[in-house]
């Protein structure tokens, strides 16, 4: 089986195609409002429109969402929904994402300093775990590398879950991250655009190349 593709921050219908046309697995809409890549669910849905003879999953993103906003969201059809939040959010939140959306199309993305025991409460709220670069400020898109380490030990405590490896992994890193981390599925964004929300097509095809010419994609 070969290595999962995300293309995050997908803000217009272009990107959106070229992305699924290079390989890409899965897209992730970011609705967080203070987010570069933000896009509402009115320009989610438009692009959505142009998905549907595809094969690729689209993924919610955002930063502690409400219940309310949540619902929403399902009404756009995602296929997943990817959150992100800090170590002190309460339990009650993490377990109603996860009643509402379902373990399964959960993807749970804590903010975990370098080095953190990972906190594996969480596992019986969801099935995938996204493992991005740490910033006090930021939740993702930051450019820079997640814990290698840390993904890689998290990966082989926890096998029976999905891990996701994201943080500036573009076409010149990602084949040696891989290779680090064993990593099965990565999450790319901000090292494959022109500027914040613009994909550059160039550099989603390099990086499809430089993955099938190492044979783990196809």
């Amino acid at each position: 089986m070969g290595i999962e593709v995300k293309i995050c921050g997908i803000t217009n219908k272009g990107d959106a195609i070229n992305s699924l046309q290079a390989g890409a697995d899965y897209l992730g809409f970011i609705l967080y409002s203070q987010s570069p890549r933000f896009i509402n669910l009115e320009n989610v849905n438009r692009i959505s429109e142009c998905l549907k003879d595809t094969s690729g999953k689209t993924v919610a993103v955002d930063v502690v969402p409400s219940i309310a906003d949540v619902v929403l969201m399902q009404q756009a059809d995602f296929q997943f929904y990817q959150f992100h939040f800090p170590l002190a959010l309460k339990k009650e939140t993490i377990l109603q994402w996860s009643e509402l959306v379902g373990p399964s199309n959960l993807w749970l993305a804590p903010k975990l300093p370098p080095g953190a025991r990972f906190p594996d409460y969480l596992l019986e709220y969801a099935e995938t775990f996204v493992i991005d670069a740490y910033s006090q400020n930021k939740y993702g898109g930051t450019g820079t590398s997640a814990d290698f380490e840390s993904f890689a030990k998290y990966q082989s405590l926890f096998p029976e879950k999905k891990w996701i490896l994201a943080g500036g992994l573009g076409p010149k890193n990602v084949v040696s991250s891989v290779r680090k981390t064993h990593a099965r599925t990565v999450d790319l964004n901000s090292a494959v655009e022109q500027s914040p929300g613009q994909k550059d097509f160039g550099k989603i095809k390099s990086v499809f190349e430089v993955l099938r010419r190492e044979s783990l994609i196809k």
